[in-house]
């Protein structure tokens, strides 16, 4: 009877976390029957108790290790062996660890969590243009879990109408952080305008990438520009620096305003004195043309040193318009940048100044109808309308209610490469 107590005690030790101790039978005792890890390269540690030679060994598991391997137990001590797990780059494993002592086999299992890459959305950093070579062209793929410093051999195949003239390609690159981009370089030189696949294939992963061969570079093709040189009179308000002013009266043509034929101009006034009157309600048409803004529209604009000002303090309707996009065929999507400043004569008053954009007569751009806050200084402003076609009017309004004066500056509207 006492016997097999003792065998009984010997087997539910197995797996008892309590102290070990001496037995006159041999006996192995474990201090867990699982370990679970992440994906990421770790270890973590077992004991094992025993009165006699023991070992231990991973069955059918290439990636752990296991220190010691080996040992001879005082039936007293737990002997710590310390386990580790290699990165995992795919799929969730497992595993079983052997331990070999008193006679017979205990086993701990093993689990690791999958550590596939998690690769984002592809780009490219540079627009395919036909018979322009590729250089520093790449595709880049943003990643996360990856894989670092380790040789990753990575495939790009090229397929569809605009494939000719880029080159598939075998390249062998390594990771220096474990989250980052991936950039795959292309080569060659695109020879036909059309769609493309660039796919990309690495340690069982692929992304792809659907894009085109351009016929000649987009961003080369700009619909719209002004940067108002022609503009020269009134006080440069951003600038804080008094303008030239027509000296005298101007004179009018059917009741609209036109420079004299030899006109004196003078510095006088200040930073926020006007150079003309509105430039769509009592200046000429003529003189407006002379100004580079012939079929431009708009309401209280006023000329200022190489830019407009829209609206004055108790106005709530100011606004400037292109001409409509007659230099695009059908429909395009379009990037259009400027730059724009609020009106700050008055710290109160002027500090909430805004601009909206309105997209008229064809197209969409998410900030259609968005107040866009402005700076006393010059700031960059850019979006993209969709499907833009040539009747597309671009109108930079003032907010509508008072003290929402601004200026714009190098308006430029091109092909979108986005």
């Amino acid at each position: 009877m006492k016997r097999i107590v003792n065998n009984l005690i010997c087997v539910l030790g197995l797996i008892y976390m309590g102290a070990c101790s001496k037995s006159e039978l041999p006996f192995v005792l474990r201090d867990t029957d699982k370990l679970s890890f992440g994906y990421a390269a770790s270890s973590q540690t077992f004991t094992v108790c025993t009165n006699g030679d023991w070992n231990v060994s991973a069955e059918e598991t290439d990636w752990i290790t296991l220190t010691p391997s080996s040992g001879t137990g005082d039936g007293k001590t737990r002997e710590v062996v310390t386990v580790e797990a290699k990165r995992n780059t795919g799929a969730a494993r497992n595993g079983r660890i052997a331990i070999n002592a008193a006679g017979q086999v205990v086993y701990i299992d093993l689990v690791q969590a999958e550590g596939f890459m998690v690769l984002g959305e592809p780009t490219l950093n540079k627009t395919l243009v036909k018979d322009v070579a590729l250089a520093g062209a790449a595709v880049i793929i943003p990643y996360t879990r990856g894989v670092i410093d380790e040789d990753i051999e990575v495939a790009l195949t090229v397929e569809g109408p605009g494939a000719a003239g880029i080159e598939p390609s075998h390249v062998t690159l390594q990771l220096a952080e474990e989250a980052g981009n991936l950039e795959v370089p292309l080569s060659g030189t695109p020879q036909t305008a059309g769609t493309v696949t660039l796919k990309v294939e690495f340690m069982g992963l692929a992304a792809s990438l659907e894009t085109r061969v351009h016929a000649v570079d987009p961003g080369s093709v700009i619909y719209l520009e002004q940067h108002f040189d022609q503009l020269v009179l009134g006080g440069d308000h951003v600038g804080k620096a008094a303008g030239l002013q027509l000296v005298g009266e101007w004179p009018t043509v059917d009741g609209k305003r036109v420079l004299p034929e030899n006109p004196q101009l003078a510095v006088s006034g200040s930073p926020n004195t006007d150079g003309t009157g509105d430039y769509f309600n009592t200046m000429h048409p003529s003189f407006v043309a002379q100004r580079g803004l012939e079929g431009w529209t708009g309401m209280r604009v006023y000329e200022r040193p190489g830019y407009p000002k829209i609206g004055t303090a108790g106005s709530t309707d100011g606004f400037l318009a292109t001409p409509p996009l007659t230099a695009i065929e059908e429909s395009d999507d379009i990037r259009v940048t400027f730059k724009a400043a609020r009106w700050s004569e008055n710290a109160t008053a002027d500090q909430n100044a805004k601009l909206v954009i309105k997209i008229a007569n064809g197209g969409s751009a998410e900030i259609d109808g968005t107040e866009i806050d402005l700076s006393p200084t010059w700031q960059e402003y850019s979006f993209i309308v969709r499907n833009a076609t040539p009747a597309t009017v671009i109108g930079f309004y003032a907010k509508a209610q008072a003290n929402n004066r601004f200026m714009v500056d190098d308006i430029v509207i091109r092909k979108s490469t986005d």
